[in-house]
């Protein structure tokens, strides 16, 4: 059974509440349709839970047992679909664990209008902030990074944040795809830092130093990587580029990180990995650029 309370703008947000007390169902529903968003009040376990998919923000009450049914069942670390949950003044312990899963926020329940205005709108102002590539035009994006390791990973997760759309399935192995073929770009390309240098360095502990001093050193200080995406929804595929200033490597003839003899070398394992991120990993003739692809849209239902 649920309550369908809607405003007539033009793509609302969808809030479902299992909610089971009626202030608070009262009150919920003043602060979503203030917000000019979609309710749907829940009591009932099973459609909540049916419909789930539907819902771009949810509100769970788990001082009732239908919360407490629910709860278990709902991703409280989806980023695409925050979580607020509410929680009796003898529930500690259980707010506390919903917090470390994730939960956008864990209130008092019985909530204040305040309290629950504030919440419920700055997930709503949350969700606003997102899009979704694949309602927009031919998109194009280049990044110019220095030989900082520390960006490489905030970089990454840029770029899927940008590119792939929301609750896709695919974007922790695509950001590690990146992390490595950016860091080999810096370490490989502009440091000039060949396999074999980086195995001997690793060994003797003193690789971070060497990359470093070659960091501030010329020729090798002043060079970028280069880091072009593309979003294209006509062909529906997206795209990075990544190029570096070093002299290029043949890519032909890969040292196989499965053979025997470097099964146990801590590196090498990087362009395999990236591999494995991606539908597509094609590098220009010199070896000093790749262009990763993948379909924009994975195919995936998002998780309930």
């Amino acid at each position: 059974m649920s309550n369908l309370v809607q405003d007539n703008r033009t793509d609302p947000k969808v809030v479902f509440a299992m909610v089971t007390q009626d202030p608070v169902r009262s009150t919920i529903q003043n602060v979503v349709v203030n917000f000019g968003q979609t309710l749907e009040l829940h009591v009932s376990p099973e459609t909540f839970l049916t419909r789930l998919s539907e819902a771009d923000l949810v509100v769970i009450d788990i001082s009732s047992p239908e919360g407490r049914i629910c709860l278990p069942q709902v991703s409280l670390s989806n980023n695409h679909r925050p979580v607020i949950v509410l929680a009796s003044s003898d529930q500690r312990a259980a707010a506390l664990e919903s917090q470390r899963l994730g939960a956008f926020a864990v209130l008092p329940s019985p909530a204040t209008e305040d309290e629950l205005t504030y919440h419920i709108g700055h997930a709503l102002t949350t969700l606003a902030e997102r899009f979704d590539p694949r309602k927009l035009g031919l998109q194009h994006r280049m990044i110019s990074l220095g030989n900082d390791f520390a960006l490489i990973t905030p970089v990454a997760l840029s770029l899927v944040e940008t590119t792939l759309p929301p609750g896709d399935s695919r974007k922790t192995s695509v950001a590690l795809g990146l992390v490595e073929v950016i860091t080999n770009a810096i370490e490989h390309g502009n440091l000039g830092i060949s396999y074999e240098q980086k195995r001997e360095a690793l060994r003797g502990s003193v690789f971070y130093n060497l990359a470093s001093e070659r960091a501030a050193m010329s020729p090798w200080k002043d060079r970028v990587v280069r880091i072009k995406s593309c979003v294209d929804p006509t062909r529906s595929v997206i795209s990075y580029e990544v190029e570096d200033q070093g002299d290029g490597f043949d890519w032909r003839n890969l040292p196989d990180p499965t053979d025997p003899n470097n099964i146990n070398a801590r590196h090498g394992r990087g362009i395999l990995m990236a591999s494995h991120a991606f539908a597509a990993m094609r590098y220009n003739e010199l070896g000093n650029s790749v262009i990763l692809e993948l379909p924009l849209d994975d195919g995936a239902t998002e998780e309930e």
